[in-house]
């Protein structure tokens, strides 16, 4: 059984002189495996990054052509939060790729590891769901100062002219933005936990079982 295997090997990677094959064949087993979790979390990270600079570079441009380049700053905003994207990628892309290492110690660091890929996950979920508020909020501040004199009424009031207007405004958007992030919440977990969290639970299930048979 793969597990009683990888189990026997794991028993021995604490010895300082164990030689780098038992190593090896840990690493083969969790890692290097086109059909092993952190395989198919490196492929995720991969395509991830692609399609973020795709899209992100894509409305960046987008608005810096369009409405005359009176929205430039969205195209700059867009840009900052895909850089910052790719950053994270890099991270986790990097992270991972150590997991793999041969040549470290598996046994004291790779539950190190699996923990620190948690909290990337983690913070991965909460950043990627606080975005879509944060953006609404930009947006419409900047549309403010493109258009003070407000515009479609009912979503954008005028200043200064209806207080009434802007309270019922400033409502419509609480509870959308309520509802929108609730929702966007829900499809960030089911997202990520398909992408990395299933992944990170077959880890840590095989660490834990190898620790207590």
């Amino acid at each position: 059984m793969e597990l009683d295997k990888l189990k026997e090997i794991w028993n021995d990677a604490g010895s300082e002189n164990k030689s780098l094959p038992g190593d090896a064949v840990i690493m083969d087993m969790i890692g290097k495996s086109s059909k092993s979790p952190v395989a198919r979390m490196i492929r995720n990270v991969l395509v991830e990054l692609i399609l973020i600079i795709i899209l992100f570079g894509g409305v960046a441009v987008f608005y810096f052509i369009a409405f005359k380049g009176m929205f430039n700053s969205v195209a700059w905003l867009y840009i900052i939060t895909g850089a910052i994207f790719v950053f994270y990628y890099y991270r986790k892309w990097k992270l991972l790729h150590e997991m793999q290492c041969v040549a470290c110690r598996v046994k004291s660091n790779l539950q190190l590891q699996v923990r620190k890929l948690e909290s990337y996950t983690r913070f991965y979920l909460l950043a990627g769901t606080a975005l879509v508020p944060l953006l609404f909020i930009l947006l419409g501040v900047l549309f403010y100062y493109k258009f003070p004199a407000g515009a479609f009424s009912f979503i954008f009031p005028p200043l200064y002219k209806s207080a009434d207007g802007v309270i019922l405004a400033l409502v419509i958007w609480a509870v959308s933005l309520t509802i929108i992030t609730a929702l966007v919440y829900a499809g960030n977990r089911w997202y990520v936990n398909k992408l990395y969290g299933k992944h990170i639970g077959k880890l840590k299930q095989l660490l834990t079982q190898m620790e207590d048979e």
